[in-house]
């Protein structure tokens, strides 16, 4: 069995994570908390439908890349193309929450989408709804974070994609 052939569930895992982070926003971006937000501007709707169509032809590249076997090459090369992808796609994400000083960004604008809030310190509950529970504490107190839904929704891809990097790439 070749290396191609070895790593078919990470290419069905990392299939599944590039589908979901491109269909993902289209759902939660095209409707009336982003663009055909009554209190966006017409530039920034803008942005954010070229940003969410943006998406497709790097989801289209991603799957060529996971699935085309090319011959003489070393496969992993092309999980390590992916995982580059995957690494960019969050570091942006995060640079730009880091940089929102800069240029008065906001997670959530009236109107919005709810953030998901995530209490630490409380009985474990982390299904249904936007409230999570965490058991352990911060700084012995129990404190209660707002967390944007974008964010929320990159934590489990991103445990998953070290998992399955780990297990299947660097074992």
């Amino acid at each position: 069995m070749d290396l191609y052939d070895q790593n078919l569930i990470p290419r069905i895992i990392f299939s599944i994570i590039t589908i979901a982070l491109t269909i993902g926003p289209t759902i939660a971006d095209f409707n009336k908390t982003h663009a055909t937000h009554p209190d966006w501007t017409g530039h920034a709707r803008f942005h954010v439908v070229w940003q969410v169509l943006g998406f497709y032809p790097i989801m289209i590249l991603n799957l060529i890349v996971l699935w085309i076997k090319i011959p003489d090459f070393y496969y992993p090369y092309q999980l390590f193309f992916w995982l580059f992808w995957y690494v960019g796609f969050v570091g942006s994400f995060i640079i730009t929450l880091l940089s929102m000083p800069i240029f008065k960004g906001t997670l959530s604008d009236p109107g919005g989408r709810t953030p998901f809030k995530y209490t630490f310190g409380k009985k474990l509950r982390l299904l249904p709804g936007k409230n999570k529970h965490l058991p352990f504490k911060i700084n012995e107190e129990v404190k209660t974070y707002k967390v944007d839904e974008n964010l929320h929704n990159l934590i489990l891809p991103t445990i998953v994609v070290i998992i399955t990097s780990f297990y299947f790439i660097v074992l």
